[in-house]
């Protein structure tokens, strides 16, 4: 095990590079830029120094890697501090510049923060000041979650305060995102601070924050944290023991704050506070009562401006980055414009696209989407953003001043996707289904607003069996709301289907050219996100090149830098694969007739505003993209333009169309996974009474047929898909009856059930069945000893299974990739209700 340790204990001698070479410390230029000054303090990863940016003369903090015994590892997580820190530009968070390393030390290069430590000061403030900073740090916390990424070490020592006491989260060195895959086991943290999971070396969620955050405030509150003693007697308490009771009486601390912390406290993460955001409000509400403030009537407290999220002027965001800093209306702007940092073209700090979007219905569906953060690993970031990305930039105009081929199927993926997604999470399902068709009848743009965060959330309502049935009735609830849906979505089969809609991580990967994830390749990330960001021009020059509505939606400045690069990527490639004869008439309109062209504007602002080691590696990836995407299948056209239409419909695998053509084909007849679909999801069920009712005519006709040639064949069958139920007759006495099930090639099943002689007790189910796409068919029926039995027909594999427990048959359904009837045991109850199952 590991945790945090003071610098003390990780090694206090005078630092060196490990390499025998010169002491680094003041005085020591960093790769001929980074002069540093003083030192600032010292920590469990380094020491950090005040330094000069020499190349932008600004004052910065320089992070060093000091304890170069622990070599490696230690460099391989301040790279990924690096890599997680850079991406999050909020107001209570450190901002990162740069990592680099210089003679074999790895440092960081940070915004410097002219306070102190939380952990020096907090003693010295009233409790409403405490309060209100630690409600920074839960919007800190609630921003950085849904970036997809939790902290795994928030305590006092990691928040500094600005000399006007505003708090600034760090050191994001022990940060997870969902995805980093550390050893099973491994505790990495402060005991004090460390949550029940993260104690027990269980996989984490950004509710483990909370927890931390929880431990912080009881601190706060009591004076002293709830558990105290040895690392390993600590981390025992907090996975078993209970807080101590906050004492009565206890200065300034109300019923509220207790059990505000004792929430933050739970012992089960799902019983804690939802996110960051609802924990910010209750504290601003306390440091409200603590200071005496009062609301005016119909003036909304500050805890109600925080709960419903900030709004923005989006009028006033019409050129973001313009020297303009977004703030939110009412109480929130006035609370913070005291303290509000000088406007700079990056200050897009803790924005979201919920923010931002320029209509008002897609901010209200992505803030009910993103309410539950949802953390992703580096692939899916990497596999959904492509998707996205390919969703934007789609194919290449038909002509210089033509609409894009793909533009108007892909704006409809993208309101597909976020509409089910809306559904699925909405309180009120049948307002959300109504709102979802108006998305629809608007033709509102929502490209620019999709994150990773939203198509991972897609896909996660699709994962179970039950969770495709309610994700098909929405669908078909949407699709009956939505004239525009029945007119321009829906197939010759009447499903609902534009192609391209992705049921799993695997469509997914099949659509995106096989890359490593790595650092160099996150840095380029990071490289085009800040220019993104910081020159709108950059921005404005890619969504004119995307086309449609995208340039005039705000929400597109806070997109995430997993959309923005193969965003860039894919409009390079398509520039490289342009015909000679349009190569030439766009230098032709572009540069002699000095007619506005999207491409060659996005060319020469990418080579104005980039750096040429960005570009040059733009270049190189999009080479990579050439040879994925340009192989072409072997019935693509020759005409070049029609080649890239058509590759682009098959997305970037245009080299096995096979494969994109079963994306297309979302019909939702078979998975694209290899799993075997139902044909229907509610079963056939035959009651006693219809068994009775074909025994009796079995019965007639060996009375009237016996001996006969062709007596056999008139018996009456009941149909069941590609089968045939018919029912044994005997006119001897029997206490059980038999059912065959025909049509299998050289075989049939044989079931044996309660005596048919009568027709049962208000018609008894007595079997059920469900069809499969495959021809297989599964069986649940009750046997003569009146038990409930299964029979499994695998058609593929000409074999006949029998049940008598039903864990037992959902195992082998999972092994073979079957789709498990969510009724398969309860089907034969008298109470069973269908569900309208049919795809």
């Amino acid at each position: 095990m590991t945790w945090g340790l003071p610098w003390s204990a990780a090694g206090r001698d005078a630092p060196n590079d490990g390499g025998g070479r010169g002491v680094i410390g003041p005085g020591t230029t960093l790769n001929g830029r980074f002069l540093l000054q003083k030192e600032l303090g010292r920590g469990g990863m380094g020491a950090v120094y005040s330094a000069t940016d020499q190349v932008l003369q600004r004052s910065v903090a320089i992070k060093l890697l000091r304890d170069q015994r622990a070599g490696e590892e230690l460099s391989r997580r301040l790279r990924l501090e690096a890599q997680i820190a850079a991406r999050l530009l909020h107001d209570n968070i450190v901002r990162i510049y740069d990592f680099g390393e210089a003679e074999g030390t790895s440092y960081l290069v940070m915004e410097q923060v002219d306070g102190v430590g939380y952990n020096k000061r907090w003693r010295d403030l009233p409790l409403a000041e405490r309060l209100t900073v630690l409600a920074g740090v839960a919007e800190a916390l609630d921003y950085a979650h849904h970036q997809g990424v939790i902290h795994r070490d928030v305590k006092p020592g990691n928040v500094l305060l600005t000399s006007t006491d505003v708090p600034k989260l760090s050191d994001f060195g022990l940060s997870l995102l969902a995805e980093q895959d550390d050893a099973g086991g491994v505790v990495r943290g402060t005991p004090l601070y460390m949550s029940p999971e993260q104690a027990r070396g269980r996989k984490l969620t950004h509710k483990t924050d909370l927890y931390s955050l929880g431990v912080m405030l009881y601190e706060s509150a009591t004076g002293s944290v709830p558990f105290s003693g040895v690392p390993l007697s600590v981390m025992a308490q907090h996975a078993n023991n209970p807080p101590p009771p906050i004492l009565p009486g206890t200065p300034d601390v109300s019923p509220e704050l207790e059990r505000l912390i004792l929430s933050l406290l739970a012992k089960r993460p799902e019983d804690r506070p939802p996110g960051g955001l609802a924990v910010a409000a209750a504290l601003r509400d306390e440091a409200a009562r603590l200071r005496g403030e009062t609301v005016a009537p119909g003036e909304a407290t500050p805890a109600e401006a925080e709960a419903a999220g900030p709004m923005f002027d989006v009028g006033a965001l019409a050129e973001l980055g313009e020297g303009r800093k977004a703030e939110p209306a009412g109480a929130r702007k006035a609370r913070r414009a005291a303290k509000a940092a000088p406007a700079r073209a990056a200050a897009i700090s803790g924005v979201e696209a919920a923010d931002l979007a320029s209509s008002p219905l897609v901010r209200k569906m992505l803030r009910t989407i993103l309410a539950e953060p949802v953390l992703i690993s580096p692939e899916e970031r990497y596999l959904h953003g492509y998707y996205l990305a390919y969703l934007l930039v789609g194919s290449r105009r038909a002509g210089m001043l033509g609409r894009k081929k793909l533009d108007r199927a892909n704006a409809d993926r993208a309101r597909l996707i976020l509409a089910m997604t809306y559904a699925l999470n909405a309180p009120d399902s049948e307002a959300a289904v109504a709102e979802a068709a108006q998305l629809f009848e608007q033709g509102i743009e929502v490209r620019p607003a999709l994150s990773p965060a939203v198509l991972a959330k897609f896909l996660a309502r699709r994962e179970t069996p039950a969770q495709r049935r309610t994700f098909r009735r929405f669908r078909k609830a949407i699709q009956e709301a939505s004239p525009y849906v029945r007119e321009h979505m829906t197939d010759e089969k009447g499903a609902v289907n534009v192609g391209m809609i992705p049921r799993s991580l695997e469509d997914l990967a099949r659509l995106a050219p096989r890359r490593e994830v790595g650092d160099e390749l996150v840095e380029r990330w990071n490289r085009l996100a800040d220019a993104w960001r910081e020159q709108p021009e950059v921005r404005d020059a890619v969504l004119r090149y995307v086309g449609g509505a995208a340039d005039r939606d705000s929400s597109a400045a806070v997109m995430w830098p997993e959309v923005v690069y193969p965003l860039v990527e894919i409009a390079r490639w398509q520039r490289s694969r342009e015909s000679p004869w349009r190569g030439a008439l766009r230098f032709l309109t572009s540069r002699v007739l000095r007619i506005p062209d999207p491409t060659e504007r996005l060319h020469r602002t990418l080579k104005r505003h980039l750096s040429g080691r960005v570009v040059e590696q733009l270049d190189r990836s999009a080479l990579q993209l050439e040879r994925v995407m340009g192989k072409g299948a072997p019935d693509e056209p020759a005409d070049a333009d029609e080649a890239e239409s058509s590759g682009a419909e098959r997305m970037v695998v245009a080299a096995d169309s096979a494969r994109v053509g079963a994306i297309v084909d979302d019909v939702d007849r078979r998975a694209r996974d290899g799993r075997v679909s139902l044909v229907d999801l509610d079963p056939i069920r035959v009651s006693q009474s219809q068994l009775h009712e074909l025994w009796k005519e079995g019965v007639q006709a060996l009375r009237e047929g016996a001996g006969r040639p062709g007596a056999e064949a008139r018996r009456r069958h009941m149909p069941l898909g590609p089968y045939r139920l018919a029912v044994v007759p005997s006119i001897r006495g029997a206490s059980a009856g038999q059912v065959v099930i025909q049509g299998m090639p050289g075989k049939q099943v044989e079931l044996l059930t309660p005596s048919l002689r009568s027709a049962g007790f208000r018609d008894r189910p007595l079997l059920a069945a469900w069809l499969y796409d495959d021809g297989s068919l599964l069986l649940s029926h009750v046997d003569f000893r009146n038990s409930v039995c299964y029979v499994l027909w695998d058609a593929p594999r000409g074999r006949q299974s029998v049940y008598t427990d039903p864990a037992i048959l959902h195992r082998d359904l999972e092994a073979v990739a079957m789709e498990i009837p969510e009724a398969v045991d309860r089907a034969l109850s008298r109470r069973f209700k269908p569900q309208g199952g049919a795809r």
